[in-house]
């Protein structure tokens, strides 16, 4: 009976230690990087924000184009003044985000980023965000589906001069 019992266990001790192993991420489907031209703006002018969503998988990956969504993935920008507080977005960037239903109809596609493929974009930020302060800003992509959450861009600087 005792030999019969630390048979059956010796089965269970390997499984249970191999549940125990950490479980490594895999890859993220895609990235996200962004930048601007200068670190440096003057208060004005345009601050323009580059964005390039990269496609990691072999595979396609449908996204919507048009409408209050981005190009690739739906991601929330998180742009903060040198106080680390949300900078409030402008009448514009809330219809751009979705957080005002537009007027009268809206069209949108959707298409494919293919394997290994960069979608390039490129948005105007103090179009979006009340960007008037003098300071240093900073800025992040995040991806806004729950599937998707982990994947964030790089987090820039820029700031505001006179």
């Amino acid at each position: 009976m005792v030999a019969r019992f630390l048979l059956i266990l010796s089965f269970f001790i390997p499984w249970r230690s191999i549940g125990a192993q950490p479980v490594q991420p895999a890859e993220p489907w895609f990235t996200v990087t962004i930048s601007t031209p200068k670190p440096e703006v003057t208060v004005g002018t345009d601050i323009k924000l580059k964005v390039v969503f990269t496609n990691n998988t072999e595979k396609d990956i449908p996204y919507a184009v048009g409408g209050p969504w981005r190009g690739g993935p739906v991601f929330d920008l998180d742009v903060r003044d040198r106080e680390s507080k949300l900078v409030p977005e402008t009448p514009y960037g809330l219809k751009e985000h979705g957080k005002v239903p537009p007027k009268g109809s809206i069209t949108i596609f959707s298409t494919a980023a293919h394997p290994g493929e960069k979608i390039e974009e490129e948005l105007v930020l103090n179009k979006e965000y009340d960007l008037t302060k003098l300071g240093k800003y900073t800025v992040q992509l995040r991806e806004r589906w729950p599937k998707f959450q982990a994947v964030k861009s790089n987090t820039i600087t820029f700031t505001l001069v006179p």
